[in-house]
């Protein structure tokens, strides 16, 4: 039987925390902004870590118990790992076009022109 471990919950902490980060840093002005892609690049870090190298103890005690009784064996773990790595992918996207729509196209206006009598006063 497939459960959530903790890591997929701390993926979920993390990601909601970086989201929260890259929309409080689209407010700040100057090179704070940028911030964000270093807050998305350690989600992304840490993501991709766990991903890789933690597996559960339990799944390998279940993985051998299965090898030594002679079954085909599904890796149904792979189906959860891959809805984490769709949403992880989606929230990449959501960040990114967020920053690119707030900072990188901002409305530029145009400024005042001074009144047309002020050369002759």
């Amino acid at each position: 039987m497939a459960f959530i471990g903790a890591g997929v919950l701390l993926l979920c902490v993390v990601w909601a925390i970086t989201i929260i980060v890259c929309v409080l840093l689209l407010r700040f002005e100057g090179p704070l902004t940028y911030a964000s892609v270093a807050v998305v690049a350690a989600a992304v870090l840490l993501t991709v870590i766990l991903w890789i190298k933690y597996r559960s103890d339990v799944q390998e005690r279940e993985l051998e118990l299965e090898l030594k009784m002679d079954t085909v064996i599904y890796d149904y773990s792979v189906v959860g790992r891959t809805a984490v790595l769709a949403v992880t992918a989606t929230a990449l996207l959501v960040g990114m076009l967020s920053v690119f729509t707030f900072h990188v196209t901002v409305p530029r206006t145009a400024s005042r022109l001074p009144p047309w009598n002020a050369a002759f006063q």
